[in-house]
């Protein structure tokens, strides 16, 4: 049987989701682990959840809250658990973009593509969980490709921007803006940026060879690490997308930045997870800092989304499990339908044998024909039966 739990925004804040979330190397390290007891162990952990999948009748609980208790996290009355046909349904939901709190978000596919190539390479999925993810895979691509849903897709990143233009209400045109990062979310920034017309963009990464072609890309300028500080302090908005385990920008970086802007207020929004800058920054004066829990409580993404654009992904999500479920009945029936023909061979063999020990003196030939037929009768009997197993 297949089975999810864990958290997400639906039941945990980002300080929580934080504690859970894990750099791929340490993942690889939990990963490696499950590999060598033989346990079955997928996990997917993004901005908006941190969750564990697997299959087979071991319940895995306990060592998912041994694991948060490790890093300091009670998950009593936040964790959800879903098993069997309502975890293959969550997992279609979010890899569709529809758990999200962006609806319809483009960036979760990947995230959970990612998730399930590390655990394929950690040696720690089944066959089964192969099959699952491989469909939930594919009907995510599906639901972006066929709705309205992937034609006007939606992101972290892209809702990020739209809550910065909101702030200053004639948008972003003529603002200074400071991004850090290179990977996919702050590409997507970069990316809205471009659409909203905003022409003043630094970009900010340690690496200046991945920070040159995205800049490049998108028609920012790249900057270096050392940069910062500079950069910072003359900027109206600093958008922060980091892979960083801790934060990225102190309290004091953050002071020390404001403190020569005279007056002039600074729009931060962290998008990291863990989050890249010091909480304690929002109560810095001029500064107005936003993380995801803002994100997801000021930009009510859902409340917008159109109706008939849910009812067709959710159409699309029904007539993918239905193929699913189908696929893996007919893996479950294949070893009793290989034993039945087995036997079925068998039985025309001896049938045969005892046929032409009772006729002498026939030809080659003839005693060909009897044995085609007794295998041809064996099939004919076998192919109803066969066919009803596959249903069933």
């Amino acid at each position: 049987m297949f089975h999810v739990l864990g958290i997400s925004h639906h039941t945990a804040g980002v300080g929580v989701r934080e504690q859970l979330a894990c750099a791929s190397a340490e993942l690889a390290s939990v990963l490696a682990q499950e590999q060598a007891t033989g346990r079955s162990a997928l996990l997917l952990f993004t901005c908006n959840r941190c969750e564990l999948y697997w299959c087979g009748p071991q319940d895995r609980e306990p060592w998912f809250r041994a694991l948060a208790e490790a890093r300091g996290v009670s998950l009593d009355g936040q964790i959800v658990r879903r098993d069997g046909y309502e975890a293959v349904r969550h997992l279609f939901t979010v890899a569709a973009g529809l758990d999200s709190q962006i609806l319809g978000e483009t960036e979760i596919l990947g995230q959970v593509r990612r998730a399930y190539d590390a655990a394929r390479a950690a040696g720690t999925t089944t066959r089964e969980m192969d099959t699952i993810f491989s469909a939930a895979l594919a009907t995510g691509r599906r639901v972006r490709h066929e709705t309205m849903l992937g034609r006007h897709p939606g992101s972290v990143s892209s809702a990020a921007v739209e809550l910065a233009a909101k702030e200053w209400g004639d948008g972003l045109a003529g603002r200074q803006v400071v991004v850090l990062g290179a990977g996919e979310a702050a590409e997507g920034v970069l990316r809205s940026l471009h659409l909203q017309g905003t022409r003043s963009v630094a970009l900010v990464n340690r690496s200046a060879d991945r920070a040159s072609v995205l800049a490049a890309a998108w028609g920012a300028e790249p900057h270096g690490w050392e940069e910062l500080p500079g950069l910072a302090a003359a900027a109206d908005l600093l958008v922060v997308a980091t892979s960083a385990s801790r934060p990225v920008l102190s309290f004091e970086q953050l002071a020390g930045a404001v403190g020569t802007r005279a007056g002039c207020r600074l729009v931060v929004v962290d998008l990291g997870m863990p989050r890249n800058v010091q909480p304690e920054a929002r109560h810095l004066p001029g500064v107005q800092l936003f993380d995801l829990d803002d994100l997801q409580r000021l930009c009510c993404p859902a409340a917008a989304a159109p109706a008939a654009a849910l009812r067709d992904a959710e159409r699309l999500l029904d007539e993918e499990i239905i193929r699913l479920e189908r696929s893996l009945r007919g893996r479950a029936a294949a070893p009793r339908l290989t034993e039945l023909h087995r036997l079925g061979a068998q039985m025309a063999e001896q049938e045969s044998d005892w046929a032409l020990a009772q006729l002498a003196n026939l030809s080659e030939q003839e005693q060909g024909v009897v044995r085609e037929m007794a295998e041809r009768l064996v099939r004919r009997v076998l192919y109803p039966v066969s066919r009803t197993i596959r249903e069933e």
